[in-house]
């Protein structure tokens, strides 16, 4: 199995977006479906989407779409501002508000009500992490961590670094990771649950990038 980097997943990302010409928000859309094939089989009361304002927090809100289609609760935290958001990021958000899905902006006043019979997304970080996660972020996660829910991680559990086996602070503890078309390097000595979902990459863009890396 192949094993990448961080920077080696982005110039396969961005080799296949700008010089194949595969939109980033068809690769997301690959993703969603991707990740919800191992929701949507879940027996859970209520869904909670974790995000952040980036790519992966788009994949995140692409997977609450799919929630909501399949006629299940669904309510999405967003953590960040929404001025800084990605692209693709504020394309899938426009869509959840149009279709009147529950969005709410964490501080340091919202409140949770989660419970072991509920389903949480973990989109909060992907591959790019390398500085360590506090303030709001940390209290975020820490409560994740101390609930009961089922939790589900795209790409990389967030906090855990992607090229090597370490956390910046804390991280997530997911009972299932899904991520996405290849491993990375520290999931070799992951010793959680995951699974690797392709999602439309060519081979061409990795075969580009992994046999032209120094």
């Amino acid at each position: 199995m192949i094993y990448v980097t961080a920077e080696q997943m982005r110039q396969i990302d961005h080799y296949t977006i700008n010089e194949i010409g595969i939109p980033s928000i068809v690769l997301m859309e690959n993703a969603k479906a991707q990740i919800s094939k191992h929701i949507l089989d879940k027996n859970f009361d209520k869904a909670y989407v974790f995000c952040s304002v980036g790519n992966n927090g788009g994949d995140g809100l692409a997977v609450a779409r799919d929630i909501y289609n399949a006629e299940k609760f669904v309510k999405v935290y967003v953590i960040g501002k929404i001025e800084k958001a990605s692209t693709d990021f504020k394309i899938n958000y426009d869509i959840l508000k149009k279709l009147d899905v529950e969005i709410e902006f964490v501080d340091e006043n919202t409140k949770f009500d989660i419970t072991e019979n509920d389903l949480i997304v973990d989109s909060i970080f992907g591959t790019g992490l390398k500085r360590d996660i506090e303030g709001i972020y940390k209290d975020v996660i820490d409560m994740i961590n101390d609930t009961q829910a089922f939790v589900v991680s795209v790409d990389m559990p967030s906090g855990l670094d992607s090229d090597e086996n370490k956390i910046h602070n804390v991280a997530v503890k997911a009972d299932l990771l899904v991520t996405l078309q290849l491993p990375k390097k520290s999931l070799q000595d992951y010793e959680g649950d995951y699974v690797v979902e392709p999602i439309g990459i060519p081979e061409k863009s990795i075969k580009h990038v992994l046999n032209n890396a120094s």
